[in-house]
């Protein structure tokens, strides 16, 4: 694929598994783990574990490999979009699938920001009209517990986790309450951050999601590709240097995006896991991104992968 509109460099917080346990999960990053003295965090910890090596072993099975095919149709289809109502369009027809109907995203402004600059944060939205107006005009953003996590730059998570990672208090759990008044019962929510490090959120929400394991990694490359091509819509492209990739960190990250883990793509390329995951690094590191699986996204977007 030959990319034709380049948009602001992002950075997808949360996915780098693949950086902590490298032999033994997919080579698509998933959850960055930290570890915590706290006891409750130590539970979540190991959640988050659990589910990530039930998604390598979906990867190993093949869905991922099948779900990139489609990943990338919508991809190539996102970058023939001249305007954001276009993408708004192609991403709920997408995110329809999983049972959202609604959608928002955009970077989060200082907690002092009036209503009208925290609007003129949002990107892209399909979020009900009323829920907005009551949601800003309230100044609700500062005590939202889903923002509060994107601000810590968190894993993607789901709604319903939302108290197993945070301290809800409980102007943040009327939040989430009221927001189901307007059929937003559940929401999944990545977060980004922008190469300036500002954070960036994106939330998809409807009365009863359902994405598998491999579908949030779609959803992960897909909400981020979105973002950027509609922030290079809005605000104009940025044009970025050439990045040179050598043929093998070419090869090793062709295969990452196939889903195989770092032993297979060694196997595979007949070199160590250890020089796989050297070469992994310095791909992330030369396009400026966290994970892999945002590595792939950057690197289709800017062609150097097909």
């Amino acid at each position: 694929m030959t990319p034709k509109k380049a948009g602001p460099e992002l950075l997808l917080t949360g996915g780098g598994l693949d950086q902590c346990c490298p032999r033994h999960s997919g080579a698509i990053g998933f959850t960055r783990i930290v570890l915590s003295a706290e006891p409750h965090r130590r539970l979540v910890c190991k959640a988050v574990i659990k589910r990530a090596h039930s998604v390598s072993s979906e990867i190993v099975s093949g869905n991922w490999r099948r779900r990139l095919g489609e990943t990338c149709v919508i991809i190539d289809e996102m970058r023939e979009c001249s305007n954001t109502e276009r993408i708004c369009n192609l991403l709920l027809a997408y995110v329809g699938r999983f049972g959202a109907t609604n959608f928002l995203a955009g970077a989060i402004p200082p907690l002092c920001a009036s209503h009208r600059e925290q609007l003129s944060h949002v990107v892209l939205a399909s979020w009900p009209e009323e829920w907005t107006k009551r949601y800003f005009s309230s100044g609700y953003l500062s005590s939202d517990p889903t923002i509060r996590l994107v601000r810590q730059a968190s894993s993607p998570f789901h709604w319903r986790e939302v108290g197993d990672l945070c301290k809800v208090c409980p102007l943040g759990r009327r939040i989430m309450d009221e927001a189901k008044e307007f059929r937003l019962d559940e929401g999944f929510t990545i977060a980004f951050s922008t190469i300036e490090r500002h954070p960036v959120g994106f939330s998809i929400a409807g009365e009863k999601l359902n994405p598998d394991p491999c579908d949030r990694l779609a959803l992960q490359l897909i909400m981020a590709y979105a973002f950027g091509c509609a922030s290079a819509l809005i605000g104009g492209v940025r044009h970025r240097k050439s990045v040179h990739l050598s043929p093998r960190q070419r090869d090793v990250l062709r295969w990452a995006a196939e889903g195989l883990t770092l032993d297979e793509i060694a196997a595979r390329l007949n070199i160590s896991s250890n020089t796989a995951d050297t070469h992994l690094r310095a791909v992330r590191d030369r396009l400026g991104v966290s994970s892999t699986i945002h590595a792939v996204a950057e690197a289709f977007r800017l062609g150097l992968i097909s």
